[in-house]
């Protein structure tokens, strides 16, 4: 006597582009802080640059910001994020200090997953210390 049993699953698998996991939407962007709590507009203006394309105003729970994007790690970005705005979404400790006053003309650096149209699943954000004046090795022999 022969028993047998089979086991069958059936299911449905969207495949649309904005599936989390998808290889080859992991971002790097790094770039420079040029407001916070202020429009694409006003940041143009303080930049004397109304058609800068490296410009994006970007959102989150915790404010807004415009970021100068100096660097992406993915050419998919370009493709996928073609107007100069995209929001922001992770753990509000992570993406607080994004927002706040001092961040202002410091350098950062994103990494997250583009997760869906206009989207960044931020997974770390590093946020350069300013560095400190450089001194002149000539200026530091006179002092002496």
């Amino acid at each position: 006597m022969l028993t047998g049993i089979t086991a069958s699953a059936h299911g449905f698998m969207d495949f649309s582009p904005w599936q989390p996991g998808i290889p080859g939407r992991l971002i790097k962007l790094r770039g420079t802080v040029v407001c916070t709590g202020c429009s694409l507009a006003e940041a143009r203006r303080l930049q004397h640059d109304k058609y800068g394309n490296r410009l994006y105003h970007v959102t989150s729970r915790q404010g807004q910001l415009v970021l100068d994007i100096h660097a992406v790690s993915n050419p998919r970005w370009y493709n996928d994020v073609i107007f100069p705005q995209f929001s922001l979404r992770g753990e509000e400790g992570l993406l607080q200090p994004l927002s706040a006053p001092e961040t202002q003309a410091k350098e950062v650096e994103l990494t997250g997953l583009l997760t869906a149209p206009w989207t960044l699943d931020v997974s770390a954000v590093v946020i350069q210390a300013s560095t400190p004046p450089t001194l002149d090795v000539s200026e530091a022999q006179t002092r002496q």
